[in-house]
């Protein structure tokens, strides 16, 4: 099956250096393994090396709280963060929690080999989905303790059709899973695999962290004008119908969209008029009633100063974070097609939430909000919703503490 398994990689690769010659991205994937070889001698081979991989940017913020917990608590061993995406890599390649971070290499025999022999390794931490076998098997081999965390299973996905039988069996030389739930335990247990521990997801973790230290962005606080706002985050284009034209006079709005590439900015400015402006244009003066966030790492700051929250996604491309604005007690509304998305059904029946369909809806529940004593309650019931599920990064750190103690 490695053979099938390595085949099906080289197919991949051959693929993405067709679609290199037009997509950025895909050249910035390529481009960034050139040299990992070169990246790896940064590593002192005496130093004990903990290797910590995420697929991209969504789940680095799941395993943030776990770096930052790691680089505290074992200062004299080297923090390795990997990505597989370049999406992830361009924005935290810097990041200061870390020791290196480098593209993962594909998984390749002769890559993985020579990846994980040419470090000092005491442990591998991996976030949610990336199943690498071939890395998996080496570090078995190799006797190399391996987590994977915050990872939450469904019956329908291929591990457990009758084709995943070899998957499964790559499974079980893990030596801890940390599930986000007994749901995801009991389905492993349903096939053999009894190295689940249920430690809840390190998203609230993280979450509760930022509403920490989120400041107010005071540019923004001065256009506001003590006015209330709907902060409308992570949107797409199909999102836009629910807001706009902006009719609610009791209220300013925020947009920031989840791609801000110059046609999504002249897309929205275009459907704004002049009711709207950029944040890059904010100035004291500034009158209109709605603005675009058109920079990046700006919508934690303003979810705090936010009175409601439409998170996008709900409506196709997949749910956006709602976790960051229940974090600061910020009721929460979004789109219907989130069953991917537990969280979702959580917060709504916790009453931290209202789910959407359309513009009426949409409105509506601007609307229930509105009331003093429905605000109250659903602002209560998010912070109330986030302190429960803390937790799960201690509970990971327990397990790791026991691994590298024996190291």
């Amino acid at each position: 099956m490695f053979f099938f398994y390595y085949a099906g990689i080289l197919l991949y690769l051959f693929f993405l250096r067709i679609a290199s010659l037009f997509n950025y991205k895909a050249k910035l994937w390529l481009k960034g393994r050139y040299k990992w070889r070169t990246q790896l001698e940064l590593i002192p081979k005496d130093k004990k090396t903990i290797w910590v991989h995420c697929a991209s940017l969504g789940e680095f913020e799941q395993g943030r709280p776990i770096i930052e917990k790691l680089k505290l608590a074992y200062p004299s061993h080297f923090i390795l963060l990997t990505f597989f995406s370049p999406s992830g890599y361009e924005v935290r390649k810097n990041y200061e929690y870390v020791d290196l971070v480098m593209y993962l290499p594909l998984d390749l025999p002769r890559n993985n080999n020579d990846f994980i022999k040419g470090i000092n390794l005491v442990l591998a931490v991996f976030v949610k989905y990336e199943f690498w076998f071939g890395y998996l098997n080496k570090l078995k081999e190799l006797n190399i303790p391996t987590l994977f965390i915050a990872v939450r299973f469904r019956k329908n996905q291929h591990f457990f059709k009758w084709f995943g039988r070899w998957a499964q069996k790559q499974i079980k030389q893990i030596s801890f899973i940390h599930v986000q739930d007994e749901i995801s335990k009991n389905i492993l247990k349903g096939i053999g695999i009894n190295n689940a521990i249920v430690s809840g997801d390190t998203r609230y973790d993280r979450v509760s962290e930022n509403a920490e230290k989120a400041i107010k962005t005071a540019v923004i606080e001065k256009w506001l004008i003590n006015k209330k706002c709907i902060i409308a985050g992570s949107t797409w284009s199909i999102d836009d119908d629910l807001m706009l034209p902006w009719e609610n006079k009791n209220y300013k709005l925020i947009i920031a969209p989840h791609e801000i590439n110059t046609a999504r900015i002249e897309q929205l400015k275009n459907k704004i008029g002049k009711d709207g402006i950029l944040f890059t244009e904010l100035n004291e003066n500034a009158h209109q009633n709605i603005l675009v966030l058109n920079n990046m790492g700006m919508l934690l700051s303003v979810y705090k100063m936010g009175h409601i929250a439409y998170v996008g996604g709900g409506f196709g491309s997949g749910l956006h974070n709602i976790l960051e604005p229940a974090a600061f007690g910020v009721p929460v509304i979004f789109g219907s097609k989130q069953s991917k998305f537990p969280e979702a059904k959580s917060l709504i029946e916790a009453g931290g939430a209202i789910e959407i369909t359309n513009r009426l809806e949409f409105n509506n529940a601007i609307e229930f909000y509105s009331n003093a004593i429905n605000y109250e309650r659903a602002s209560k019931s998010c912070i109330h919703f986030i302190e429960q599920q803390k937790g799960a990064a201690e509970l990971i750190m327990k397990s790791i503490h026991e691994i590298l103690n024996n190291k």
